[in-house]
Formats: C-alpha cells, sequence, structure tokens
C-alpha cells in the first residue's frame, strides 16, 4: 500500500480544487458554443429554402476548395537539445521521432499565461516551456509531485499489469527529462497509450508549472 505524505495530500487537493475551477470556466465555454451551434443550426434551416441550382454551385466550389487544399503532417525533427538527465528511457531519441498531429497549450488559469506548449501524437506527448520562464527541475512540486506521483506512478500501473498478463509486449510509459543547468528545457512521454493519461499529464502538468511559478520568481514582475 503507497503511504502518502502530507504534502502528497496537499498537492492532490489543490490539484482538485484547480480541476473544479476548469470545470466551472469549461461550462461557461460550452453554454456559449451551444448558443453559437443553435444560431447557426437556425442559419442552417434558413439556408435550406435555397434553391436547388444555388446549393449545387455551393457544393462544386466547396469540393474544389477541398481538392486543391493541401495538408502536410508536422514532423518531429530529431533533438538537438543536450540531455543530462534522463529516467527510464528505453529508446534513443533518434529512434523515437514521432508525427505530432497535435499541438496544444498549457495556460496559467488567472491570467491565461502561456506556460508551455505540447506537441501529441498517438504514442507521444512533448512538452517544451515557455522560453522565458526559468522552470528549475527542483523546484517543487515538479518532482515530488508531477514525476514521482504521476509519471512513476503510471510506469507503475504498466508494469503491474505486464505482470499479471505474464507479458512484456506492451513497453510500460518511460520519460526523458531534457534540462540545461537545472532548467527544463523539454519533457518528452512515451507509450501513454491511453486518451484519459493524456488528459491527465497535461491538466497535472499545466498546474504544476503554475505552482512552480508560485515557488520562485521567474518571470520577473508577471508572476
Amino acid at each position: 500500500m503507497l503511504n502518502y505524505s502530507e504534502e502528497d495530500i496537499k498537492n492532490a487537493a489543490d490539484l482538485r480544487d484547480w480541476l473544479l475551477k476548469q470545470l466551472s470556466d469549461k461550462q461557461e465555454e460550452i453554454d456559449r458554443l451551444k448558443r453559437l451551434l443553435l444560431l447557426i443550426d437556425n442559419l442552417l434551416k434558413q439556408e435550406s429554402f435555397k434553391p436547388a441550382s444555388k446549393l449545387q454551385r455551393s457544393i462544386n466550389n466547396s469540393e474544389s476548395s477541398l481538392i486543391s487544399e493541401r495538408q502536410e503532417p508536422v514532423i518531429h525533427n530529431k533533438s538537438t537539445i543536450k540531455t543530462e538527465s534522463k529516467k527510464h528511457t528505453h529508446h534513443s531519441l533518434n529512434e523515437n521521432v514521432s508525427a505530432f498531429t497535435e499541438t496544444r497549450e498549457l495556460k496559467r488559469l488567472k491570467d491565461n499565461l502561456l506556460l508551455a506548449k505540447v506537441n501529441i501524437s498517438t504514442q507521444t506527448i512533448e512538452i517544451i516551456p515557455e522560453k522565458d520562464l526559468l522552470f528549475s527541475i527542483d523546484t517543487p512540486p515538479f518532482k515530488s509531485f508531477f514525476i514521482k506521483r504521476i509519471l512513476e506512478g503510471m510506469i507503475t500501473q504498466d508494469q503491474d499489469k505486464n505482470r499479471q498478463k505474464h507479458s512484456l509486449n506492451n513497453d510500460p510509459l518511460n520519460y526523458t527529462i531534457n534540462e540545461h543547468q537545472g532548467r527544463i528545457k523539454k519533457i518528452i512521454i512515451n507509450n501513454y497509450r491511453e486518451k484519459e493519461r493524456l488528459t491527465d499529464i497535461i491538466n497535472t502538468s499545466a498546474w504544476v508549472f503554475t505552482r512552480m511559478l508560485e515557488k520562485e520568481n521567474t518571470f520577473g514582475n508577471r508572476t
């Protein structure tokens, strides 16, 4: 049975409050989107009375636009950042070149300050802090909560599942911390597999970076 310290429990409680605030804000956004959807539905109902000739021209124009549009995947280049600290890395970075299909932004809740960008593929999450934010690997709760409790906890879950199935076909989650002189340059997480884990990692990292800003003056007067 895992033993949690008072600091772990406090961190979890603070994270719960932050998530509840996120849910409240998202609910307001959902309500606005529903009103917008209703407006669009009403507009489409009016457009449905267009003559067939006009509808056909509209369809043809849409098809021509789709054919001419070019979509190129964003390819992740090989890392050029010097890695001074690694944990649970089963493959070299050069072997894990991934095609990232989505990019998200981590923002501080109170003022939308951009904390980091997150590149996402089906197997890999790459978290890159904003260059103006000097996040230290030693600033709580990065190691104590994000690494030890969240990422290491997921690794333990994967290892337990493999032992129960007597199989090593599924590689456990692994991560790499790229840092320079103690400053976090990039966090690479492989084999997250589950969408729920992706959500957990993104939400937790946003909260952790927010708390780290509170712990030390890393951004001058803007913190």
